[in-house]
């Protein structure tokens, strides 16, 4: 825990794997998410992307942080779209969905930053980012897995449809440097 206060500027945080961290009086424990690991197994058919979907990059970034913080605040920093492929789909040059990779594990990508605009909701989009990721990964013999809120019920069943299988439950928490 003090390499991570070395690490963290102040009032920045980060999220932790696991329900039994060591305490620290030089950082503070701000919140717990409890969440569900899915995983794609390869006998199941994706579905296909979009045809509205367009590669994300770097030079996004802004909007792509805005998209999440109307969607789900806190999970998505300027930075974050550099560790994967991200993609968008846009209605009147407005990006109003999005998806891409997080984690990065041998032979493994994480589908993460799945998040649809309130106002665009319940039009497909999320399902056409996921089957863009999915074939990717495909192309290139990576399984894809994803983390989900286990409160995010109807997110869960959209994963189910689609063929994703529950591996675990973990514990997110909310790690901050105050100073």
């Amino acid at each position: 825990m003090r390499d991570l206060h070395s690490l963290l500027a102040p009032g920045e945080s980060v999220w932790l794997v696991g329900d039994d961290l060591p305490s620290s009086a030089r950082l503070s424990f701000d919140g717990i998410l409890e969440c569900v690991q899915m995983v794609l197994p390869a006998d199941v058919t994706p579905p296909d992307p979009n045809e509205a979907v367009v590669p994300l990059s770097s030079e996004n970034a802004v909007e792509m942080v805005a998209l999440t913080d109307v969607a789900f605040p806190g999970f998505f920093r300027r930075g974050t779209c550099e560790m994967g492929d991200y993609y968008g789909v846009r209605s009147g040059g407005e990006l109003i969905a999005m998806c891409g990779e997080r984690l990065m594990l041998d032979g493994y990508a994480e589908i993460s930053g799945l998040c649809t605009h309130p106002s665009h909701r319940g039009q497909g989009f999320a399902v056409g980012l996921i089957g863009q990721l999915i074939e990717s990964h495909r192309r290139r013999s990576i399984v894809s897995w994803l983390h989900v809120g286990a409160a995010n019920h109807r997110a869960i069943e959209i994963y189910r449809r689609l063929g994703f299988r529950n591996v675990r439950t973990v514990t997110l928490q909310r790690v901050s440097r105050p100073d």
